[in-house]
């Protein structure tokens, strides 16, 4: 095999939560699968901050149009980000996690899927909540159910919605991957938000389309009547918005397996449960995602450690037994600036991990 695939491997395992090497080598097939050599090498050149194809073009000593679109198709196969601002257009690498995996929606298919699955269980799965800095963060519902208010503007998802200019929904990747192993998921397909500069990189791709505000909070509306669990990219500019099920989200079902998912969140907020006031009617327990809520001797127990701040078992209690409460102020999380900032960040942490002192 060319050397180039165990080079881009390796570039991507310094780049946020990583792309680990396995014994059984998937991860490299993977990465033939979806790159070229041309492509592969392409990347490698790239630097870590936006280029202009004539910025990498001149790095590289090569001809200005033939980079360019070069840059472009990669960009609309989801293997690079692409940025417009004015009349200029910027390309950027991205990890595999959240990135080039998640721009492959229009790309699905099992052989890929399989290949994925296996390096999941065989080594990427360990990267999702191996970082202090996670790659999403889950927020309130609902902040109208948060006894201390106001919410942070980076925590309020309606408030995310209203202030964005632009707003795409894409296809869940997550159940459309369910979907194609050929199992059932009764939550809608469409609940995915993209914003802004991301918003367009979806649309231009064909992998969303534009809807205005008020269709976005209806889909807002809709996932807190299905019981779904709205988690943001970890910044403060919350570039993207997703709608998760505990059947089809990786990143979910992998909280669940932890003993306290509280301590792999960032999330603000925490749910408070008053015995007193509990009527047993059970439904907050078929509510949560993450067992903060089960049944013991015939009542409801609540586990705090468990509890990641969605929300959803406050919007169902009518006694008035749970709510929803803002941590410490010792405690509480500010995001990176923007997700690439995160990124950074992440790979950083990832590289002192390492003791490389690398990025």
């Amino acid at each position: 095999m060319n050397r180039v695939y165990e080079r881009l491997r390796d570039r991507l395992e310094t780049m946020a939560s990583g792309y680990p090497a396995t014994q059984n080598g998937v991860e490299l097939k993977i990465l033939q699968k979806l790159f070229s050599e041309e492509d592969a090498a392409l990347f490698l050149q790239m630097s870590p901050e936006p280029d202009t194809a004539q910025e990498l073009a001149l790095r590289l000593g090569a001809e200005v149009a033939d980079t360019a679109a070069r840059l472009e198709d990669m960009a609309r196969r989801g293997l690079i980000f692409r940025i417009k601002a004015g009349e200029g257009i910027r390309y950027r690498p991205v990890p595999f996690i959240v990135g080039i995996y998640e721009y492959q929606l229009n790309h699905l298919n099992l052989p890929l899927l399989k290949d994925i699955s296996k390096y999941y269980l065989t080594g990427l799965g360990a990267t999702f909540h191996g970082l202090k800095t996670p790659h999403l963060r889950s927020i309130p519902i609902n902040t109208e159910i948060v006894a201390d208010r106001p919410v942070f503007p980076y925590d309020d998802a309606a408030s995310i919605l209203t202030s964005k200019s632009r707003i795409a929904v894409a296809e869940c990747f997550c159940r459309k991957a369910v979907r194609l192993y050929g199992k059932t998921c009764v939550h809608p397909a469409e609940t995915c938000l993209q914003f802004d500069a991301f918003a367009d990189y979806y649309v231009e791709n064909g992998m969303a389309r534009y809807i205005d505000t008020d269709e976005a909070l209806a889909i807002l509306r809709q996932s807190e009547a299905e019981g779904l669990v709205v988690h943001v990219l970890n910044s403060r500019q919350v570039e993207a918005m997703c709608c998760c099920c505990s059947c089809c989200c990786g990143m979910l079902i992998s909280l669940k397996l932890f003993p306290a998912p509280a301590l792999a969140v960032k999330s603000n907020y925490v749910g408070r449960f008053d015995e007193a006031l509990c009527t047993q009617c059970g439904l907050c327990v078929e509510r949560c995602t993450v067992d903060a809520l089960g049944m013991k001797d015939e009542k409801i127990v609540f586990d705090a450690g468990r509890c990641i701040g969605c929300g959803l078992c406050v919007t169902v209690c009518s006694a008035g037994a749970l709510n929803l409460d803002k941590k410490p102020e010792g405690s509480l999380y500010q995001p990176p600036e923007t997700v690439f900032d995160t990124f950074a960040e992440m790979s950083k942490e990832k590289a002192s991990q390492k003791g490389d002192g690398s990025i």
